[in-house]
């Protein structure tokens, strides 16, 4: 219980600064209070699902075909509306505040085990899909505002490193990040004109791509793998109860209405993010939307610089989560108020993940897992286990008596698809990403600039190897 206890204190503290991940922050509690309306609680919702997640959306629509794309969308929009509403209605049934104490209380050690866990690894592949999308991008926009940099400096794991050693790992070293954390509605606004600038250049492109190339499909074969990036991007319960909290009236009819109105706004970006990739380069759609575009196309190369520095500013935020979770669990064992400690660890932190982000330049693997194996945990099953647990008993055929049980089957049925997907990828046909390679149409959308390389061979090479 003591445990539990510094849990509740140490995230409440740290969550009353900052709602985790892209979420709007808030930098006292007067600001909390100011911001407890229908409409604040709305948008803070809105920010924690959009973020970087929805670039993999248009991924998520070739795994799954645009058709079952809208289906699948609309069914996790539907599951995060009723998983957060079970999750406060749960915690108003075991009179706790926190996520953390209700699962403590609900599901005892095992579960606040399996939580911790589970919180630690959400942020934690954040941190390396961070590092993929900033591999993917910083390069290009080096290689754009400077033709003849040395080769080094194009390679995405030299640029990882340094993005690391000079940007994240800095700044993820402060203590105190609310000056960071009142950035967030920038960020927000950064993402929203990134969605705008691909609309732009997508409309732009559809002319120079064939539709034999887009091959755009209903319907997929890779259903699960779709949910996951869909569920990764949705997460949004791991700071429902805060945001439920800080509303003047908690009510949950009240926050009914917050939910309805967070979901339908998030589904309709989801929606004008996804399609805005698959119509344009259907089954040739990266997990990373912004390696479908032209490497010389300058307003991209804006596109790609507003997201890279987002997700520079995103990183320290996630890497505090880390370290939240692994201070709280090894602080009977370990002295974390020592600078000493403080800075070991957050090394660690940010080193492993460099590290893993060099396995892999394939960001759709990484959203998928991350949905699959965590999300599917933090937004489906725990809730579902939670309410079950609490809710009086009724043999009367009702909604409110059958949907946890869908949503736990929903997630137990998408954990086990994280870890049996991957190894069927692996050892049948692998995973394939077109990093550094420039899209042929490329060729005939900017004529001049794209032989104007220090590494034509190369780049010749490139082109030649991808089929139009």
């Amino acid at each position: 219980m003591d445990i539990l206890l510094k849990l509740n204190r140490r995230v409440t503290r740290y969550l009353k600064r900052a709602i985790m991940g892209s979420t709007f922050f808030f930098t006292d509690e007067q600001e909390i209070n100011r911001r407890s309306s229908i409409a604040g609680a709305s948008y803070n919702l809105i920010n924690s699902i959009v973020g970087s997640g929805v670039i993999g959306m248009s991924y998520a629509f070739r795994q799954s075909g645009y058709l079952a794309g809208l289906v699948l969308l609309g069914i996790v929009a539907i599951l995060t509306d009723y998983s957060t509403t079970i999750l406060l209605r749960s915690g108003q049934l075991a009179k706790v505040t926190t996520y953390q104490e209700l699962v403590y209380n609900v599901l005892g050690k095992f579960g606040f085990i399996w939580l911790s866990l589970v919180q630690f690894l959400y942020p934690f592949i954040c941190l390396i899909s961070y590092n993929i999308i900033i591999g993917d991008t910083v390069t290009k926009v080096l290689h754009r505002l400077w033709p003849t940099i040395p080769y080094i400096f194009q390679d995405r794991y030299t640029i990882i490193f340094l993005c690391s050693l000079f940007v994240t790992l800095p700044l993820s070293l402060y203590r105190n990040i609310a000056k960071l954390s009142q950035i967030s509605l920038a960020g927000l606004i950064l993402v929203v004109t990134t969605v705008l600038i691909l609309i732009k250049r997508g409309s732009d492109t559809i002319p120079y791509i064939s539709q034999e190339t887009r091959n755009l499909r209903m319907i997929n074969t890779n259903i699960a793998e779709s949910i996951g990036v869909m569920a990764f991007a949705f997460m949004c319960q791991h700071n429902s109860f805060l945001i439920f909290h800080s509303m003047t009236e908690k009510t949950l009819p009240r926050w009914r209405v917050v939910t309805l109105i967070t979901t339908t706004i998030a589904f309709a970006f989801a929606i004008t993010y996804a399609l805005t990739g698959y119509i344009v380069f259907g089954q040739r759609t990266e997990g990373d939307l912004l390696e479908n575009y032209c490497h010389w196309d300058t307003l991209i190369n804006i596109a790609r610089l507003i997201y890279a520095i987002n997700i520079m500013l995103t990183f320290p935020l996630e890497c505090l989560v880390c370290r939240q979770v692994i201070e709280i669990l090894c602080s009977q064992w370990i002295n974390f108020n020592s600078d000493r400690s403080h800075y070991i660890l957050t090394i660690f932190i940010v080193t492993a993940s460099v590290l893993l982000s060099l396995a892999t330049d394939c960001l759709g693997i990484v959203l998928e897992l991350n949905g699959l194996l965590v999300a599917s945990s933090l937004a489906y099953i725990l809730p579902a286990l939670c309410y079950l647990k609490l809710k009086p008993h009724s043999s009367q055929f009702s909604l409110d008596n059958i949907a946890p049980y869908i949503i736990l089957i929903i997630g137990i049925l998408l954990t086990i698809s994280g870890f049996v997907l991957p190894l069927r990828h692996a050892l049948q046909e692998g995973y394939y990403c077109q990093h550094g390679i420039e899209p042929r149409y490329c060729t005939r959308m900017f004529p001049r600039v794209t032989n104007y390389t220090k590494h034509g061979k190369k780049t010749l090479h490139f082109l030649s190897s991808l089929h139009t």
